[in-house]
């Protein structure tokens, strides 16, 4: 029974969970990541000598874009950083620095780079850490207003199932008691039973030797012999 209910509950609680990540997905489409209003990514990038890494992110209308980096080995850990918009202009630019943060908000939807550049070591690469990530504002607002009236159904949604759970040990109790109180009437009825039935028997027997012995002696009291005392015919 347990294991139906506790079933019942995941199966309850992956339609809501799936159910808000589709409605989120059908409003932003390709930009919806993980159900989530935004995207985010976190790697680490070996930039060869000399040249220069580009990666690519949609990034909605109004949305903000954080993007930060660090050089965690080699060389002198320097490097230039840039945003660039669809057309390859340069928006923002970081020249000469191990690690730094850069934040954008793109006045239109597109498809921005952020771009590593190692031009200040010809022979040495570098391992770059990127964390990246990209919202819009009033969705992610959204976003936390939805997860509180999610976790708000689930926390109804649990205590319906806890009262369900206390309504079952209710009537499992009566239950008990209902088949205990079975249990003791059909005792005291078969005792009853027995008792009538031995009574009735004893009662029986009773009257039975009872009317014999009566029979017996009114017999006797009219049973009249045929000659006197001293032997002779009676007249």
């Amino acid at each position: 029974m347990f294991s139906a209910r506790a079933l019942l509950v995941s199966v309850c609680l992956w339609n809501l969970f799936h159910h808000t990540l589709s409605a989120w997905e059908g409003e932003e489409g390709d930009f919806s990541f993980d159900g989530l209003p935004g995207a985010q990514h976190e790697f680490k990038v070996e930039v060869p000598g000399n040249q220069e890494e580009c990666f690519v992110q949609k990034v909605a209308e109004n949305a903000e874009l954080h993007a930060s980096f660090e050089v965690l080995r080699g060389g002198s850990r320097m490097v230039d950083f840039s945003i660039k918009d669809a057309y390859n202009n340069v928006i923002q630019e970081i020249i000469y620095k191990s690690e730094a943060n850069i934040k954008y908000k793109a006045p239109v939807t597109g498809y921005y780079q952020i771009c590593v550049n190692n031009i200040h070591s010809r022979f040495v690469s570098k391992l770059v850490h990127f964390y990246i990530v990209t919202m819009v504002e009033a969705e992610w607002t959204k976003y936390v207003e939805e997860i509180e009236e999610l976790k708000t159904t689930v926390e109804n949604f649990t205590v319906v199932i806890t009262e369900v759970q206390n309504s079952i040990k209710q009537v499992r109790l009566h239950q008990s008691s209902t088949r205990l109180s079975v249990m003791k009437d059909w005792y005291l009825l078969t005792g009853n039973n027995s008792y009538v039935m031995y009574w009735s028997l004893f009662q029986i027997a009773c009257v039975l030797m009872t009317s014999s012995f009566q029979v017996y002696f009114v017999r006797k009291l009219f049973n009249i012999p045929n000659v006197t005392p001293t032997a002779k015919p009676r007249a």
